[in-house]
């Protein structure tokens, strides 16, 4: 069995932001030494970083010592008091900030006045029942067929239909069906139209006849073709009725806006709204940008252009000279300086024709005369125009074109021809390792990753306990009350701690792997296993699971739950790598939205364009996708 403290960290890593409020509320509850920061105390500390051992809010971490060991007569009996003694040498300077109590202080009037508005605010919705029942209550039914309504609305779920059948309602009620029957009819005259229908024909045909279109031609097909409705057989519905084929589509069309579902608008589903424990933010651009400081070895930058720089037009060709005898020795012929230096590499060379007309000038001048001031200006202006490269087109390419040789990370983030803030830090990495040694290199990451730190609730050990704890009249039951609490509310903050940095950890993981996908979005999402992440974080493939589970991201793309990203994969032509299956059925529903609407693409098809693509999947795979997506097969996606 798993000891108490290890079963509530692994409650608090597994519960959703929700459920964690609950269950710090429960603590705060059942354990008095612990008190919530309120905001405005948060807004005046400056709160250390979630990993800092020294965190204020609990005491220090000497749990090894046990105040109630017995001492020689001359020491005290109980030396909890040095304790606490140095606790509060280390949180004089917290103490400082706040009062002396720290007692939690009950809510301005103003503020209860709001709560109670927030509650009163609240509307609970009438469900479809609660709606017929008031109907029932205001026809002219007598008592028996009242009876009898209130059994028929008690059979009818929430889409509106009647689930039960007439004889069973009759047998309930004790009347004769004829009886049932006619009340039914009653009840199906209520509002919403085609409600306490029996099945989807009827439903239609209701309400058709509340809006007075009995004799249309869209009642003739729901009435007697509802079969071939369904198919979306529209030339034999044209044939059979004897009408024209745009006849049957227009008649159709009307058919699409009935309600399939009367009971919709009172639907019990209420919106989920969820709060995301991590959000993902494309960092600042210019965090990439050169700056003065850091071009470290300007001679080594410059000696990459020597020959541009010596030579600014390319020198024509010279014919060899004649070897020189001196001295009875035959001496080689002198070549000129430009001949003799090594050529430009041509990404080197790119990124000098990319320079500004006066930069070039500004380079030639202090390669002939140099000194701070040429150095100086220099460098503004050449960090000018590669702040300017970084933010245009990538130039990974270019520069793989070239001699450069990139590292691992550059070389996979350039195979991602990424966008956006990722192509900015794509073009730092190829800059900086195309003139190795000239940049101090930047370390920072294109998206950033924190929690929300701001719906957990932030807790300390209160002061009045620790007051109490270090007065000498305190008894040792007192003492070892209090030290129990203690420690059990320093092992709940420590573990909220370890909640958030895991989830962070997991996140950033999440990130770095899937880059593409908060680049360019739902089609880029790569195959990821929990065992992967969990390698890379360092933690078991379990405690991925548990801290992932009901939490959400909140990412350039939008809202995702954190197990969206943990997807299998589909094996692709080369046998380089997978794609994952939500990004299959992105492309799948992009094919099929893009399809002529006369001639839908069949699964086949379907396979065939995805196999054009490097995607190796099967036919009924792509069933199976379409299905979840909720697209219907060709057939009855055809338009005429």
């Amino acid at each position: 069995m798993l000891a108490p403290q290890l079963q509530q960290s692994l409650a608090l890593l597994q519960a959703p932001v929700l459920e964690l409020q609950a269950l710090v509320r429960q603590e705060l509850a059942q354990n008095p030494v612990l008190e919530e920061v309120s905001a405005p105390e948060l807004a005046r500390q400056e709160a250390p970083p979630l990993t800092d051992p020294n965190d204020p809010q609990e005491p220090p971490a000497d749990v090894k010592f046990d105040p109630a060991t017995e001492k020689p007569s001359a020491a005290p009996a109980d030396d909890f008091e040095a304790e606490f003694n140095r606790l509060l040498q280390m949180d004089q300077e917290w103490r400082d900030v706040f009062s002396q109590t720290n007692l939690p202080q009950r809510a301005s009037e103003e503020d209860e006045e709001r709560r109670q508005f927030m509650f009163d605010s609240l509307v609970a919705g009438t469900s479809l029942q609660e709606h017929l029942l008031e109907q029932v209550r205001l026809s002219e039914l007598n008592a028996q067929q009242r009876a009898v309504a209130e059994l028929i609305v008690g059979n009818v779920d929430d889409r509106g239909y009647l689930q039960s059948s007439l004889e069973e309602i009759a047998f309930s009620a004790g009347v004769p069906v004829a009886t049932v029957a006619e009340v039914l009819k009653v009840v199906q005259s209520f509002t919403p139209p085609g409600v306490a229908a029996r099945d989807l024909r009827e439903c239609l045909l209701l309400q058709l006849e509340r809006a007075g279109r009995r004799d249309s031609l869209e009642y003739r097909i729901v009435d007697q073709h509802m079969e071939m409705l369904a198919k979306r057989r529209f030339p034999e519905l044209a044939r059979t009725l004897g009408v024209d084929l745009e006849g049957v589509k227009a008649a159709v069309d009307r058919i699409s806006h009935l309600e399939p579902r009367p009971g919709r608008e009172f639907s019990s589903e209420e919106q989920q709204y969820v709060v995301p424990e991590v959000h993902v933010t494309a960092n600042n651009p210019e965090v990439f940008q050169f700056s003065p400081a850091e071009i470290r070895d300007l001679n080594r930058l410059l000696e990459a252009w020597a020959p541009l720089l010596d030579s600014p037009t390319p020198e024509p060709a010279r014919p060899p000279e004649e070897p020189v005898i001196a001295n009875g020795e035959q001496t080689a012929p002198s070549l000129p300086a430009l001949w003799a230096t090594p050529p430009v590499d041509s990404f080197a060379r790119y990124v000098w024709t990319a320079l500004a007309d006066n930069t070039r000038q500004l380079a030639r001048d202090y390669r002939r005369q140099p000194g701070e001031p040429a150095r100086q200006a220099l460098v503004r202006a050449l960090c000018k125009d590669l702040n300017r490269l970084l933010t245009g087109p990538s130039l990974f390419d270019k520069a793989s074109a070239s001699a450069v040789t990139f590292s691992r990370e550059t070389s996979a983030r350039g195979r991602e021809h990424p966008q956006g803030i990722s192509r900015v830090k794509l073009n730092r990495l190829v800059l900086e390792e195309a003139f190795p040694r000239v940049f101090l290199p930047n370390s920072e990451e294109d998206y950033l990753v924190s929690g929300n730190n701001d719906t957990i609730p932030h807790l300390r050990i209160s002061n009045t306990y620790k007051d109490l704890m270090a007065r000498p009249d305190s008894s040792a039951e007192v003492r070892d009350y209090i030290r129990e609490k203690i420690r059990a509310g320093k092992f709940l903050i420590k573990s909220l701690h370890q909640r958030q940095q895991t989830l962070v950890n997991i996140a950033r993981e999440i990130v770095r792997r899937q880059r593409e996908f908060m680049d360019k979005g739902v089609s880029h999402l790569r195959p990821m296993t929990m065992a992967q992440v969990a390698q890379a974080v360092g933690v078991h493939e379990t405690t991925v699971s548990r801290a992932v589970s009901g939490k959400y991201m909140d990412t350039p793309q939008g809202v995702f739950e954190m197990r969206y990203f943990f997807t299998s994969g589909l094996p692709t032509a080369g046998g380089e790598g997978a794609v994952s299956n939500e990004s299959v059925k992105q492309f799948i529903a992009e094919l099929i939205a893009q399809e002529d609407k006369r001639r839908p693409l069949s699964d086949e098809e379907i396979v065939r364009l995805l196999g054009a693509r490097s995607v190796i999947i099967a036919r009924r795979t792509v069933a199976k996708y379409r299905s979840e997506l909720n697209i219907l097969p060709s057939h009855l996606r055809r338009a005429y």
